[in-house]
């Protein structure tokens, strides 16, 4: 019975920690990092703010665990759509595997913007910082897989992998500044008032098709015509 008792516990803990990390999550999705205070994430979960303290000592905890929880859904996407370390992988060009993850890069960051800015770039504590460059490392490992692969396949010449993909990394990271800027049209320039306004969706489209052909020519591919990009 004690043993049961205690697995109970155990549960109800963990279930309570991960709503309060949920919350969090939420928070930061609708008013970046500065929007995740300890009261604030009280309040989303329907708790005192004592109880969030039995659960995480201080601020930085919780941010961590809050950027933790996102960034990891953001990441097990992208591997997922790029087969990451799966022999299944290997079925799919590694070029269309590079442009697979730009899009589901892309694609989630563009319909998330404020939950992406707060991930990419806004300045966050030192817990933030420091989950930001384990979480580089890992997309740094995924692009290296690719790379590697695109090399075994005789699709890539360049060697130096180690240098090319934490430079894909970074450079993907910065190519999305300014389209999730919530000031600025995706689409570069203003409308024709002509035509009217572009289409949403056309201009999502052109944004990650142009970003997956710079990917591609950093990566060293042979180009394919940007068509083939669009799909």
């Amino acid at each position: 019975m004690a043993y049961r008792s205690t697995e109970r516990t155990e549960q109800h803990r963990m279930a309570r920690e991960a709503a309060l990390i949920a919350a969090g999550v939420d928070l930061v999705a609708e008013g970046g990092f500065a929007a995740a205070t300890i009261a604030g994430v009280a309040g989303r979960a329907g708790v005192s703010a004592g109880t969030v303290y039995t659960y995480f000592p201080d601020k930085l905890a919780l941010t961590a665990a809050i950027f933790d929880r996102a960034a990891g859904i953001e990441l097990a996407v992208v591997r997922e759509a790029v087969g990451f370390g799966t022999a299944a992988r290997l079925e799919t060009p590694a070029f269309d595997r590079l442009d697979a993850l730009v899009r589901a890069f892309g694609a989630r960051a563009l319909r998330g913007r404020t939950l992406a800015m707060a991930l990419l770039f806004e300045p966050a504590d030192v817990a933030v910082e420091r989950e930001r460059l384990v979480f580089r490392r890992s997309y740094t490992e995924t692009v290296t897989e690719i790379l590697a692969d695109g090399f075994a396949e005789g699709a890539l010449t360049e060697e130096r992998i180690d240098l090319i993909a934490p430079a894909i990394v970074g450079a993907l990271g910065e190519a999305f500044i300014r389209p999730l800027e919530p000031t600025v049209a995706i689409a570069a320039g203003d409308p024709d008032p002509a035509v009217g306004d572009p289409d949403p969706a056309a201009e999502v489209t052109a944004v990650l098709d142009h970003i997956a052909a710079a990917t591609q020519r950093l990566a060293g591919f042979a180009q394919a015509p940007l068509t083939r990009q669009s799909r």
